[in-house]
């Protein structure tokens, strides 16, 4: 049994960005006491991105790090909670 069967993991914070037709979501989980910071794209059913961080604040702070970059190349949100 793995970490993440053990400890599902629970969406904290989950932002969607639009350009064009393209569609990624930007989410932060929680799984135990890890967190991870993921990209996906509803549309093709696929995670592009992953990243474990040890704390909540360093997943935050990844998350918004990620969401500015996109949006300042043109990306609009659409969609957070």
């Amino acid at each position: 049994m793995d970490y993440i069967t053990r400890f599902p993991t629970r969406p904290l914070l989950n932002w969607v960005l639009q350009r064009g037709r393209d569609i990624l979501a930007f989410q932060v989980s929680r799984a135990g006491e890890r967190y991870e910071v993921s990209v996906s794209s509803p549309g093709l059913g696929t995670r592009l991105y992953a990243q474990a961080c040890h704390g909540g604040a360093n997943a935050l702070q990844l998350h918004a790090t990620l969401v500015a970059g996109f949006r300042d190349a043109g990306w609009t949100s659409t969609t957070y909670r």
